[in-house]
């Protein structure tokens, strides 16, 4: 018999419909018809968005894109930042006048936004830190204060503890004469902010900053050479200390050596001064004042020591003042300081007779003498320098001059921000440290480690890959609000930008670039924490 074949036979329904649920409920499916719905979306959303920035450019009409030759165009949207902004800035990190462009105010609002809030970063990280210890203490009193200082402020809105900040804690401080003095040390605290002393670097720091280089190279090749010896020998050699101890070596030797070569800085004086180098100084004032020793100023009326003190023409800002004023103060000397904007000023009082000395360095002393029409009836006396001196803050008249600033606003702002937010980071840095096993504690004990050892070697390391994370966000929020400093009218960037808001009327373009600096400043903070996130992650095998 023949075959007969079986002729296929029409799908049927249910065969069609369950082919089609076999593609509706493929991953792969859905994944694609997904990445079409989101590209559809943003298509719209993009419309949408140029839609109406279109229509609400038009009601603002076309003055908001005035190009400088008086014609209409989007590219010139921001032209009017180049206007004079004709406003102060009450502190200006940088050099600023009411006459500066707007660009020009916004940097400088940028940089006090910077300012406060990287200062702020750095002392949330300790005082968190600590508070996150503190909160794990076995000492019952301790514990209690952390916890209190976690729960209130945590509990408290941010706004409400820097208000209280400024206006019942900073403003009630005494005024400046009357300003405070932690232990008698050169720090002022009063209702005007805080005055530190402050590092100032001088030409022969280049010499000493490359000892400093060398000596961290030698701590590096220290710890690999003393590794291997353990390796080798089987006994534990410290190498944190022997190497702090070569680094600080090779600093004092960088330090005595830049010192002894540097001849950088000078006094110009008159020859007939009869002051020839810096001990001359001691014996002039002496003759001056009718004393026999340094120690009777202090019984002269102030108004005596303002008539006999030295008078001493500088530059503004220039470290050869305080080089040379420390060196006036540990030796008692009484001085009164002329501070000119450039060297031919400077020299002009000297010349005038405004002052009797000009420090300076060098080389525009030895040019400014050359332009005078008697350069041989001056001459150029030297004086020691160190790579570093401290800009000591001091009484001058009815204020304190020297060191480094913080104002009123800036002081409460950064206070605030660093208790609200080192609370927040207290309770982060005690989750980090409980998510360690107590096994690894109770081995660090078996060990014989110390508390201190246990945290800094054993804990803390183990901790940061629960802590990193959280602190991104904690970090990006503190310099968010440092927006917050218009409560207290300190001129940071969102400040700075409603002045100019409100002077321009351009609200569209000034949003635009607050909201663009703020996004380079969570990129950045993201990019470097993830960053050092994957360095000091535990990978588990």
């Amino acid at each position: 018999m023949g075959q007969i074949s079986a002729t296929p036979s029409p799908p049927t329904s249910n065969s069609l419909i369950s082919r089609i649920a076999s593609y509706i409920f493929d991953v792969r499916f859905l994944g694609v018809l997904g990445q079409i719905a989101f590209i559809i979306v943003l298509i719209l959303g993009a419309r949408t968005l140029f839609s109406n920035f279109a229509g609400n450019a038009a009601k603002l009409g076309e003055a908001q894109f005035i190009c400088r030759d008086g014609t209409f165009s989007y590219r010139c949207a921001y032209d009017f930042m180049e206007n004079e902004a004709g406003f102060d800035i009450s502190d200006a990190p940088l050099d600023y006048t009411n006459t500066d462009s707007y660009w020009w105010a916004f940097y400088n609002g940028v940089l006090n936004t910077f300012r406060v809030g990287l200062l702020a970063v750095v002392a949330t990280t300790i005082l968190g830190t600590l508070a996150g210890i503190a909160r794990l203490s076995e000492n019952w009193l301790v514990a209690k204060i952390a916890l209190a200082y976690v729960e209130i402020i945590r509990n408290t809105p941010i706004l409400i503890q820097l208000l209280l900040i400024y206006f019942s804690i900073i403003l009630a401080l005494p005024d400046i004469k009357e300003a405070i003095q932690p232990l008698g040390l050169p720090i002022f605290l009063s209702n005007r902010g805080l005055n530190l002393p402050w590092p100032l670097f001088m030409s022969s720091a280049s010499t000493w900053i490359a000892f400093l280089i060398l000596g961290a190279i030698q701590f590096q090749v220290l710890w690999i050479l003393l590794g291997k010896r353990e390796e080798i020998t089987g006994h534990k050699s410290n190498r944190v200390v022997w190497g702090i101890v070569g680094f600080v070596l090779i600093a004092l030797v960088g330090w005595f050596v830049s010192s002894s070569v540097a001849d950088n800085e000078g006094l110009l004086v008159a020859k007939g001064s009869r002051i020839r180098d810096i001990g001359d100084i001691e014996k002039v004032m002496l003759s001056r004042a009718g004393v026999n020793h340094i120690d009777e100023f202090s019984a002269l009326s102030e108004e005596q020591l303002a008539e006999v003190a030295l008078k001493i023409c500088v530059l503004r800002d220039s470290p050869s003042e305080s080089n040379f004023t420390n060196k006036l103060r540990a030796l008692n000397i009484p001085y009164d300081v002329d501070r000119a904007g450039s060297p031919d000023r400077a020299t002009a009082d000297f010349v005038d007779g405004k002052c009797e000395v000009f420090a300076a360095p060098k080389s525009i002393l030895a040019a400014e003498l050359a332009t005078l029409e008697n350069p041989g009836s001056n001459l150029i006396v030297p004086i020691q320098e160190t790579p570093i001196v401290w800009h000591i803050p001091h009484f001058e008249g009815f204020n304190v001059l020297g060191g480094y600033t913080m104002t009123g606003e800036f002081f409460a702002l950064f206070v605030g921000l660093t208790i609200f937010y080192g609370g927040g980071l207290a309770e982060v840095v005690r989750a980090g440290i409980l998510s360690v096993s107590k096994g690894q504690t109770e081995a660090a004990r078996a060990l014989g480690l110390s508390e201190g050892q246990r945290l800094q070697l054993i804990v803390l390391p183990q901790a940061l890959r629960v802590i990193i994370p959280p602190l991104i966000s904690t970090y990006l929020s503190l310099m968010k609000d440092t927006s917050l400093g218009l409560a207290v009218a300190f001129p940071e960037m969102y400040l700075i930008s409603q002045t100019l808001l409100n002077q321009s009327g351009r609200a569209l373009q000034i949003m635009i670039i607050i909201m663009l600096v703020y996004l380079m400043i969570s990129l950045t903070f993201s990019v470097i924490l993830n960053w050092y996130n994957s360095r000091v992650v535990f990978v588990e095998r």
